[in-house]
């Protein structure tokens, strides 16, 4: 005790001195703030439609569908996100590449996920039926041959699912008048070639300059049909057609995707799932619902804003002319969750 009655205590340590001071506990060297790692911050996933047995929301880009040995530990994936968001559990019926944003369907039960499947892949299944000698090149309006048609109507309509991407180049320049492409050549999936085929229709082009023959700022909107179900199908075709999609770095051209993301501010793949479109589930349990599924995903605002710049509006306007989906705003459902008492919660409100 010194002179003054207060207590003087001396630490000595071995070693380093530690610094014992109330701001080295509660904050870092200037003690304004804590030594934490930051929250992550977890968006909601906009809901498109919500129904007893399965749910279709907008995915955002750049997030895995369901976690796998590459994921790292605190990389979001939209099934946990889906999960803690709607509280059940959610089984994912197909799947969409990390950085593809659009429309996906998750079932809420292992039996309703399968129907799902079932309806989804319809047509890729009867198609792929067909035999493998097809043909590599690109065909000039090509409709899809009528017999697989009839196959898939007898077990209640085709299910489509329709892409938005944004190519490389001029449509125009390399294809003139036509307004749809359809590429049939087989892929490589795990060594082993399957067939495969898309479709491509026009929505909207541009040169960029006509005096320049090819500007990086060419591009061309397309409307993507695919009709079998291959990984990284719709890139790998339109790299094939010569008219890579903008911001694919694995099957892309790096320095127009560079060019991209300095002038236009377009830090992604462009590519978005439109729509889907299912026959009904009857056609596989008789059970359920008798009506198609139809599911939206409007495009997401770092999309629109990409297609609405000054430089881009002729592509934009002559695009909304032939689709006017692409006009939706981006919405979601509901703001709360109904969990897993959304049927008794629906019912209450109806008797009220």
């Amino acid at each position: 005790i010194n002179d003054g009655g207060s207590l003087d205590v001396e630490a000595k340590h071995s070693g380093k001195d530690k610094d014992l001071s109330t701001n080295s506990i509660r904050g870092g060297s200037n003690g304004s703030e804590p030594n934490h790692t930051p929250k992550r911050i977890r968006p909601r996933i906009p809901v498109l439609q919500y129904h007893d047995d399965w749910v279709c929301v907008n995915k955002p880009a750049g997030m895995t569908v369901h976690r796998s040995k590459n994921t790292s530990r605190r990389e979001l994936v939209l099934s946990t996100l889906l999960k803690r968001q709607l509280a059940r559990k959610v089984y994912p019926v197909h799947r969409l590449d990390h950085r593809t944003s659009g429309a996906i369907l998750f079932a809420f039960d292992s039996k309703t996920c399968g129907l799902l499947h079932r309806v989804l892949t319809s047509s890729s299944s009867s198609n792929s039926n067909q035999d493998e000698l097809v043909s590599s090149e690109i065909e000039a309006d090509g409709d899809i041959q009528d017999s697989f048609e009839d196959r898939c109507s007898e077990e209640g309509g085709v299910s489509d699912k329709n892409y938005i991407a944004l190519l490389k180049g001029d449509w125009r320049r390399k294809f003139g008048d036509k307004e749809t492409i359809t590429v049939d050549k087989p892929l490589k999936v795990k060594e082993v070639e399957k067939h495969a085929r898309t479709e491509f229709r026009l929505l909207g082009s541009t040169s960029a300059d006509d005096n320049v023959e090819f500007h990086p700022g060419a591009c061309s909107l397309v409307l993507c049909t695919p009709k079998t179900g291959r990984t990284h199908q719709i890139r790998r075709h339109a790299r094939y057609m010569g008219l890579p999609i903008i911001g694919d770095s694995a099957h892309g051209d790096s320095r127009v995707n560079r060019w991209w993301r300095e002038n236009r501010g377009l830090n992604r793949l462009f590519l978005h799932c439109l729509s889907l479109d299912l026959p009904p589930l009857s056609t596989v349990d008789d059970s359920k619902s008798d009506e198609r599924i139809n599911c939206i995903a409007p495009l997401l605002p770092e999309l629109v804003s990409v297609l609405e710049s000054e430089e881009m509006a002729d592509v934009w306007n002559a695009a909304i002319q032939k689709d006017d989906r692409l006009t939706i705003e981006i919405f979601d459902e509901r703001s709360g969750t109904f969990g897993r008492n959304y049927r008794k919660t629906r019912e209450s409100k109806d008797s009220s």
